[in-house]
Protein backbone atom coordinates (compact mmCIF):
# COMPACT_ATOMS: atom_id res chain seq x y z
CA UNK A 1 0.00 0.00 0.00
CA UNK A 2 1.63 3.17 -1.13
CA UNK A 3 1.09 6.80 -1.85
CA UNK A 4 0.09 9.17 -4.62
CA UNK A 5 -2.80 11.62 -4.86
CA UNK A 6 -5.42 11.95 -7.57
CA UNK A 7 -8.78 10.35 -8.37
CA UNK A 8 -12.15 12.07 -8.51
CA UNK A 9 -12.29 14.66 -5.76
CA UNK A 10 -15.17 14.36 -3.34
CA UNK A 11 -16.45 11.01 -4.60
CA UNK A 12 -17.28 8.83 -1.57
CA UNK A 13 -15.56 5.47 -1.15
CA UNK A 14 -17.45 2.56 0.39
CA UNK A 15 -15.99 -0.62 1.91
CA UNK A 16 -17.76 -3.96 1.45
CA UNK A 17 -16.78 -7.42 2.69
CA UNK A 18 -17.57 -11.01 1.72
CA UNK A 19 -16.37 -14.57 2.25
CA UNK A 20 -15.07 -14.71 -1.33
CA UNK A 21 -15.26 -12.90 -4.64
CA UNK A 22 -17.66 -13.59 -7.46
CA UNK A 23 -16.15 -14.37 -10.85
CA UNK A 24 -16.86 -10.80 -11.98
CA UNK A 25 -15.25 -9.35 -8.84
CA UNK A 26 -12.23 -11.61 -9.30
CA UNK A 27 -11.76 -10.24 -12.82
CA UNK A 28 -11.99 -6.68 -11.44
CA UNK A 29 -9.43 -7.44 -8.70
CA UNK A 30 -7.04 -9.07 -11.16
CA UNK A 31 -7.27 -6.03 -13.43
CA UNK A 32 -6.56 -3.72 -10.47
CA UNK A 33 -3.59 -5.89 -9.47
CA UNK A 34 -2.15 -5.53 -12.98
CA UNK A 35 -2.46 -1.75 -12.75
CA UNK A 36 -0.82 -1.62 -9.30
CA UNK A 37 1.95 -4.05 -10.23
CA UNK A 38 2.78 -2.09 -13.38
CA UNK A 39 2.75 1.26 -11.57
CA UNK A 40 4.98 0.12 -8.70
CA UNK A 41 7.11 -2.63 -10.28
CA UNK A 42 5.70 -5.24 -7.90
CA UNK A 43 4.11 -8.69 -7.96
CA UNK A 44 1.51 -8.35 -5.20
CA UNK A 45 0.56 -11.49 -3.33
CA UNK A 46 -3.22 -11.58 -3.02
CA UNK A 47 -5.93 -14.22 -2.69
CA UNK A 48 -9.50 -14.06 -3.92
CA UNK A 49 -11.13 -16.30 -1.29
CA UNK A 50 -10.23 -17.13 2.30
CA UNK A 51 -10.12 -20.32 4.32
CA UNK A 52 -11.66 -18.98 7.51
CA UNK A 53 -15.26 -18.22 8.42
CA UNK A 54 -16.82 -14.78 8.09
CA UNK A 55 -15.56 -11.90 5.90
CA UNK A 56 -12.32 -12.73 4.08
CA UNK A 57 -12.20 -10.23 1.20
CA UNK A 58 -12.68 -6.46 1.42
CA UNK A 59 -13.46 -4.18 -1.52
CA UNK A 60 -13.25 -0.40 -1.70
CA UNK A 61 -15.43 1.20 -4.38
CA UNK A 62 -15.89 4.72 -5.64
CA UNK A 63 -19.30 4.35 -7.21
CA UNK A 64 -19.05 1.18 -9.29
CA UNK A 65 -15.26 1.38 -9.70
CA UNK A 66 -13.04 -0.95 -7.65
CA UNK A 67 -10.32 1.30 -6.21
CA UNK A 68 -8.92 -0.87 -3.40
CA UNK A 69 -8.85 -4.45 -2.18
CA UNK A 70 -7.41 -6.57 0.61
CA UNK A 71 -7.76 -10.19 1.66
CA UNK A 72 -7.32 -12.47 4.64
CA UNK A 73 -5.85 -15.90 4.04
CA UNK A 74 -5.62 -18.50 6.79
CA UNK A 75 -7.54 -20.48 9.37
CA UNK A 76 -9.43 -19.06 12.34
CA UNK A 77 -6.38 -18.53 14.54
CA UNK A 78 -3.70 -17.33 12.10
CA UNK A 79 -4.09 -15.39 8.88
CA UNK A 80 -2.13 -13.35 6.35
CA UNK A 81 -3.20 -9.94 5.05
CA UNK A 82 -2.26 -8.16 1.84
CA UNK A 83 -3.88 -5.34 -0.07
CA UNK A 84 -3.68 -2.72 -2.80
CA UNK A 85 -5.09 0.69 -3.72
CA UNK A 86 -5.41 2.07 -7.25
CA UNK A 87 -2.62 4.59 -7.97
CA UNK A 88 -5.15 7.33 -8.77
CA UNK A 89 -6.87 6.86 -5.40
CA UNK A 90 -3.95 6.83 -2.99
CA UNK A 91 -3.40 9.18 -0.04
CA UNK A 92 -7.12 9.20 0.74
CA UNK A 93 -7.08 6.83 3.72
CA UNK A 94 -8.44 3.89 1.70
CA UNK A 95 -5.66 1.52 2.75
CA UNK A 96 -6.27 2.30 6.41
CA UNK A 97 -10.00 1.71 6.04
CA UNK A 98 -9.41 -1.62 4.32
CA UNK A 99 -6.90 -2.60 7.01
CA UNK A 100 -9.35 -1.71 9.77
CA UNK A 101 -12.18 -3.68 8.15
CA UNK A 102 -9.98 -6.75 7.84
CA UNK A 103 -8.57 -6.34 11.37
CA UNK A 104 -12.02 -6.10 12.95
CA UNK A 105 -13.31 -9.12 11.00
CA UNK A 106 -10.29 -11.18 12.01
CA UNK A 107 -10.49 -10.13 15.66
CA UNK A 108 -14.24 -10.71 15.89
CA UNK A 109 -13.76 -14.14 14.35
CA UNK A 110 -11.46 -15.15 17.20
CA UNK A 111 -8.19 -14.63 15.33
CA UNK A 112 -5.00 -14.66 17.35
CA UNK A 113 -2.08 -13.81 15.03
CA UNK A 114 -2.23 -11.67 11.91
CA UNK A 115 0.69 -11.27 9.48
CA UNK A 116 0.83 -8.44 6.96
CA UNK A 117 2.63 -9.32 3.71
CA UNK A 118 4.84 -6.60 2.26
CA UNK A 119 7.02 -6.99 -0.81
CA UNK A 120 10.62 -5.92 -0.20
CA UNK A 121 10.50 -3.80 -3.36
CA UNK A 122 7.63 -1.70 -1.98
CA UNK A 123 9.13 1.34 -0.27
CA UNK A 124 5.72 2.69 0.72
CA UNK A 125 4.60 -0.73 1.96
CA UNK A 126 7.61 -1.03 4.23
CA UNK A 127 6.88 2.46 5.58
CA UNK A 128 3.34 1.31 6.33
CA UNK A 129 4.70 -1.69 8.26
CA UNK A 130 7.04 0.57 10.21
CA UNK A 131 4.20 2.93 11.11
CA UNK A 132 2.21 -0.04 12.42
CA UNK A 133 5.25 -1.18 14.47
CA UNK A 134 4.92 -4.54 12.71
CA UNK A 135 7.87 -6.88 13.28
CA UNK A 136 9.29 -8.89 10.38
CA UNK A 137 8.85 -12.55 11.30
CA UNK A 138 10.06 -14.42 8.19
CA UNK A 139 10.48 -14.01 4.43
CA UNK A 140 9.66 -15.95 1.28
CA UNK A 141 11.07 -15.80 -2.23
CA UNK A 142 8.72 -16.00 -5.17
CA UNK A 143 10.42 -18.03 -7.90
CA UNK A 144 9.40 -18.40 -11.52
CA UNK A 145 10.18 -21.20 -13.96
CA UNK A 146 12.56 -20.09 -16.67
CA UNK A 147 13.46 -21.63 -20.01
CA UNK A 148 15.41 -24.63 -18.66
CA UNK A 149 14.09 -28.01 -19.78
CA UNK A 150 12.55 -30.10 -17.01
CA UNK A 151 13.58 -33.71 -16.49
CA UNK A 152 11.53 -36.13 -18.62
CA UNK A 153 8.72 -38.07 -16.99
CA UNK A 154 10.14 -41.55 -16.36
CA UNK A 155 6.82 -42.96 -15.12
CA UNK A 156 8.18 -43.49 -11.60
CA UNK A 157 5.41 -41.42 -10.05
CA UNK A 158 1.64 -41.49 -10.26
CA UNK A 159 0.04 -38.08 -9.65
CA UNK A 160 -3.63 -38.20 -8.69
CA UNK A 161 -5.94 -35.18 -8.52
CA UNK A 162 -8.13 -35.07 -5.43
CA UNK A 163 -11.91 -35.01 -5.67
CA UNK A 164 -14.39 -34.43 -2.87
CA UNK A 165 -15.74 -37.99 -2.89
CA UNK A 166 -12.34 -39.72 -2.67
CA UNK A 167 -11.96 -39.87 1.09
CA UNK A 168 -9.00 -42.30 0.98
CA UNK A 169 -6.92 -39.96 -1.21
CA UNK A 170 -7.95 -36.94 0.87
CA UNK A 171 -6.77 -38.73 4.02
CA UNK A 172 -3.46 -39.69 2.37
CA UNK A 173 -2.99 -36.12 1.10
CA UNK A 174 -3.57 -34.72 4.60
CA UNK A 175 -1.23 -37.25 6.21
CA UNK A 176 1.62 -36.60 3.77
CA UNK A 177 1.16 -32.82 3.98
CA UNK A 178 1.00 -32.88 7.79
CA UNK A 179 4.17 -34.98 7.91
CA UNK A 180 6.10 -32.87 5.40
CA UNK A 181 5.24 -29.55 7.05
CA UNK A 182 5.17 -30.96 10.59
CA UNK A 183 1.57 -29.89 11.20
CA UNK A 184 -1.33 -31.64 12.88
CA UNK A 185 -3.75 -33.75 10.82
CA UNK A 186 -6.63 -31.72 12.25
CA UNK A 187 -5.12 -28.44 11.05
CA UNK A 188 -4.40 -29.87 7.61
CA UNK A 189 -7.79 -31.50 7.09
CA UNK A 190 -9.57 -28.28 8.04
CA UNK A 191 -8.50 -26.53 4.82
CA UNK A 192 -9.06 -29.29 2.26
CA UNK A 193 -12.84 -28.83 1.70
CA UNK A 194 -12.33 -25.11 1.01
CA UNK A 195 -9.46 -25.89 -1.37
CA UNK A 196 -11.54 -28.46 -3.27
CA UNK A 197 -14.44 -26.02 -3.62
CA UNK A 198 -12.23 -23.30 -5.16
CA UNK A 199 -12.53 -23.48 -8.98
CA UNK A 200 -9.04 -22.00 -9.36
CA UNK A 201 -7.35 -24.59 -7.16
CA UNK A 202 -6.44 -28.25 -7.71
CA UNK A 203 -4.91 -30.62 -5.16
CA UNK A 204 -2.65 -33.52 -6.11
CA UNK A 205 -1.33 -36.61 -4.34
CA UNK A 206 1.91 -38.20 -5.60
CA UNK A 207 2.45 -41.95 -5.26
CA UNK A 208 5.52 -44.13 -5.85
CA UNK A 209 4.74 -47.79 -6.53
CA UNK A 210 1.25 -47.20 -5.13
CA UNK A 211 2.40 -45.62 -1.86
CA UNK A 212 1.59 -41.94 -1.14
CA UNK A 213 4.86 -39.97 -0.87
CA UNK A 214 4.11 -36.33 -1.66
CA UNK A 215 1.51 -33.63 -2.21
CA UNK A 216 1.08 -30.23 -3.83
CA UNK A 217 -1.60 -27.91 -5.13
CA UNK A 218 -1.87 -25.74 -8.22
CA UNK A 219 -3.55 -22.35 -8.00
CA UNK A 220 -4.50 -20.40 -11.12
CA UNK A 221 -4.41 -16.61 -11.15
CA UNK A 222 -5.03 -15.36 -14.65
CA UNK A 223 -2.25 -16.69 -16.89
CA UNK A 224 -0.13 -17.71 -13.88
CA UNK A 225 -0.28 -21.06 -12.11
CA UNK A 226 1.39 -21.24 -8.71
CA UNK A 227 2.68 -24.40 -7.05
CA UNK A 228 1.84 -24.39 -3.33
CA UNK A 229 2.05 -26.81 -0.42
CA UNK A 230 4.78 -28.76 -2.22
CA UNK A 231 6.10 -31.46 0.11
CA UNK A 232 7.57 -34.95 0.18
CA UNK A 233 7.06 -37.24 3.16
CA UNK A 234 10.11 -36.91 5.40
CA UNK A 235 11.02 -40.62 5.24
CA UNK A 236 11.10 -40.44 1.42
CA UNK A 237 13.16 -37.28 1.04
CA UNK A 238 16.64 -37.25 -0.57
CA UNK A 239 15.63 -39.99 -3.01
CA UNK A 240 15.09 -37.82 -6.09
CA UNK A 241 11.32 -37.96 -5.68
CA UNK A 242 10.94 -34.24 -5.11
CA UNK A 243 12.60 -33.43 -8.44
CA UNK A 244 10.33 -35.86 -10.30
CA UNK A 245 7.25 -34.51 -8.52
CA UNK A 246 8.24 -30.92 -9.33
CA UNK A 247 8.59 -31.82 -13.01
CA UNK A 248 5.09 -33.34 -12.98
CA UNK A 249 3.65 -30.30 -11.23
CA UNK A 250 5.16 -27.99 -13.86
CA UNK A 251 3.92 -30.21 -16.70
CA UNK A 252 0.39 -30.14 -15.25
CA UNK A 253 0.55 -26.35 -14.95
CA UNK A 254 1.52 -26.05 -18.61
CA UNK A 255 -1.25 -28.49 -19.60
CA UNK A 256 -3.66 -26.11 -17.86
CA UNK A 257 -2.47 -23.26 -20.09
CA UNK A 258 -0.06 -21.52 -17.71
CA UNK A 259 2.10 -18.83 -19.27
CA UNK A 260 3.98 -18.44 -15.97
CA UNK A 261 4.69 -21.12 -13.35
CA UNK A 262 5.64 -19.83 -9.91
CA UNK A 263 6.22 -21.07 -6.39
CA UNK A 264 7.16 -19.63 -3.01
CA UNK A 265 9.77 -20.80 -0.54
CA UNK A 266 11.10 -19.52 2.77
CA UNK A 267 14.40 -17.73 2.32
CA UNK A 268 16.03 -19.97 4.96
CA UNK A 269 15.04 -23.25 3.25
CA UNK A 270 18.34 -23.77 1.44
CA UNK A 271 17.69 -27.37 0.35
CA UNK A 272 14.37 -26.48 -1.32
CA UNK A 273 15.87 -23.39 -2.96
CA UNK A 274 18.69 -25.54 -4.36
CA UNK A 275 16.13 -27.99 -5.83
CA UNK A 276 14.05 -25.24 -7.40
CA UNK A 277 17.07 -23.37 -8.76
CA UNK A 278 18.58 -26.50 -10.32
CA UNK A 279 15.16 -27.25 -11.87
CA UNK A 280 15.07 -23.91 -13.66
CA UNK A 281 13.32 -21.58 -11.21
CA UNK A 282 14.63 -18.06 -10.62
CA UNK A 283 13.86 -15.66 -7.77
CA UNK A 284 11.76 -12.73 -8.97
CA UNK A 285 10.80 -11.02 -5.71
CA UNK A 286 10.81 -11.44 -1.93
CA UNK A 287 7.94 -11.00 0.52
CA UNK A 288 8.32 -10.07 4.16
CA UNK A 289 5.76 -11.41 6.64
CA UNK A 290 5.23 -8.90 9.42
CA UNK A 291 3.62 -9.89 12.71
CA UNK A 292 1.06 -7.39 13.97
CA UNK A 293 1.00 -6.93 17.73
CA UNK A 294 -1.86 -8.28 19.82
CA UNK A 295 -2.52 -4.78 21.14
CA UNK A 296 -2.97 -3.47 17.58
CA UNK A 297 -5.16 -6.44 16.73
CA UNK A 298 -7.34 -5.78 19.78
CA UNK A 299 -7.51 -1.97 19.82
CA UNK A 300 -6.98 -0.95 16.22
CA UNK A 301 -5.26 2.08 14.77
CA UNK A 302 -4.63 5.09 16.95
CA UNK A 303 -4.91 8.69 15.84
CA UNK A 304 -1.16 9.18 15.70
CA UNK A 305 -0.75 6.31 13.24
CA UNK A 306 -3.69 7.51 11.17
CA UNK A 307 -2.00 10.88 10.82
CA UNK A 308 1.38 9.34 9.95
CA UNK A 309 0.12 6.94 7.30
CA UNK A 310 -2.45 8.10 4.80
CA UNK A 311 -1.92 5.07 2.57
Amino acid sequence: MSARKSGKAGQPVTIASAASLTSAETAEALALKQVCDAADGLDLKLVWSGQGEGPQVFLARAGAELVGYCSLDGDGAVAELCGMVAPAWRRRGIALRLFEAARVAFRDGGGEQLYAICEDASVAGRAFMEALSAQRSFSEHRMELGAKDLPPDDGALEVRQLHSGDQASISDFARVTADGFERSMEQTLRHIPTNLDDPNERLYLALAHGAPIGAFKLYREGATVGIYGFTVERSRQRQGLGRRMLARACALAHEQGAERVTLEVETTNERAIALYTSSGFETTTTYGYYALSRSLLAAGLHGAISEMVEE
